[in-house]
């Protein structure tokens, strides 16, 4: 799931892109028609009328397709329809005609981009199931009986949500990041978050924030209830909900 600022900055490259294939299209040449007469021809025989053309900028072009196709790439999930559209312009001519074509695909896509029609559907799926896992773990808080201890719980379920989530993320990314390490075991909390962070997903005080609460998580899984309190869990739910609504929506 990409942040903002990633979002942002795909944005920007298809504005930069249509701006880019707007002056290729203004920079058309046209050829005027023609008339041409075959050698030896008497002066009774009609000529051969060759119609008007175009000629586009192969050079400018087909740098200018490469960068679309790259760009198309990366935002089109996998298994959308949407990504018959680069079988469809994997071509090697160049036309004003295809010039046309791929720049009404970057202003749909656009738009369908901004409004978020291009979201992976799985992301989608395992946001409404990640929000019901963390409904059980505020009604824990809320439902479980008063005691010492009644927020633990609400602290492993919170966990075990966000060390889900932190592997889709991964398996999300391009390329996807390996959710297991040499030996073939999978990655526990802080090591996703250190990939992810690597990968550019999030910043520094963001990992930070995630570190405290697999930290908090792991001492409740541990039997380790004295190093944490109510409060802790419930920020931590908080923060939990507010970091999956932001990267899984």
């Amino acid at each position: 799931m990409l942040s903002q600022n990633l979002r942002n900055k795909y944005i920007s490259r298809f504005e930069e892109l249509i701006t880019r294939g707007e002056q290729i299209k203004e920079d058309v040449e046209i050829i005027p028609k023609k008339y041409y007469r075959k050698p030896f021809s008497s002066s009774f025989e009609p000529s051969i009328e060759i119609p008007e053309t175009t000629k586009i900028n192969d050079q400018n072009f087909f740098l200018w397709k490469h960068n679309c196709r790259s760009l198309l790439e990366q935002i089109i999930p996998p298994n959308s329809v949407h990504r018959k559209i680069l079988d469809d312009t994997n071509t090697y001519w160049s036309s004003e005609s295809e010039l046309n074509d791929l720049m009404s695909i970057l202003k749909a896509l656009k738009e369908d981009f901004e409004k978020g029609y291009l979201d992976d559907l799985e992301i989608k799926i395992e946001a409404e199931m990640a929000a019901d896992y963390m409904g059980q773990a505020e009604k824990l808080m809320t439902e479980g009986q008063t005691g010492q201890y009644d927020h633990v719980p609400a602290a492993v379920l919170a966990g075990a949500v966000l060390e889900k989530e932190l592997r889709m993320l991964c398996s999300k990314q391009t390329p996807p990041i390996s959710t297991v390490n040499s030996k073939g075991d999978k990655l526990t909390l802080n090591p996703l978050i250190d990939e992810l962070k690597k990968a550019g997903l999030f910043n520094e005080l963001k990992a930070k924030q995630l570190r405290a609460w697999a930290d908090i998580r792991n001492k409740a899984a541990h039997g380790e209830f004295d190093q944490f309190n109510r409060s802790d869990v419930e920020v931590m739910i908080k923060g939990i909900n507010e970091f999956l609504a932001n990267y899984l929506t």
